[in-house]
């Protein structure tokens, strides 16, 4: 079941889809210079995932413009074990923050990183044992649907996050 921020992101990428689409902007590898231009101060940083993800992004941003005091910036927006990362600096009192971006992570877990559909969690076989999120149009040559099951953890004020990939039919 989706939380309330998650459902929130959801609806909002819905819109910046229909948005891009209604503009007949086709995500590709230069996305993320299109998506910083629109908010050049907030996303000086390295933007290294999938063109799929791009609606996501814009959303978790226009959200934020609600949310955010001028000052936040994200200092990296990344893929790391199959779904989006967002690491920022800036003042949160809510929380509303940190909950859009945990829910974009959470999201980005049944998005493909290339084409922005519904996907499932995948992983090589080994020894490389890659793990994405794709579609099956664009999942990497022999990998396999997994299930992740993640534990979000708080030390000391920082946050961290355990992952352990299980093969759909039961294997780790």
């Amino acid at each position: 079941m989706r939380s309330p921020a998650e459902r929130r992101l959801a609806y909002q990428v819905e819109l910046a889809r229909a948005m891009r689409l209604a503009e007949g902007y086709v995500a590709d590898q230069m996305w993320s210079l299109r998506v910083r231009k629109r908010w050049p101060m907030r996303l000086m940083c390295e933007m290294s995932c999938g063109p799929g993800w791009h609606d996501l992004v814009v959303a978790v941003n226009e959200l934020i413009d609600q949310e955010a005091e001028p000052e936040f910036r994200f200092t990296q927006i990344k893929e790391k074990f199959g779904q989006l990362r967002m690491y920022w600096h800036g003042a949160d009192p809510s929380g509303r923050i940190n909950q859009l971006v945990e829910a974009a992570e959470e999201i980005s877990a049944s998005m493909c990183e290339t084409c922005g559909k519904d996907a499932k969690m995948r992983q090589t076989r080994p020894p490389m044992g890659y793990v994405h999120a794709a579609c099956d149009e664009h999942a990497m040559p022999d990998s396999d649907v997994i299930r992740v099951k993640t534990e979000k953890i708080s030390l000391l004020g920082a946050k961290a996050r355990l992952n352990r990939f299980e093969r759909e039919d039961g294997d780790e």
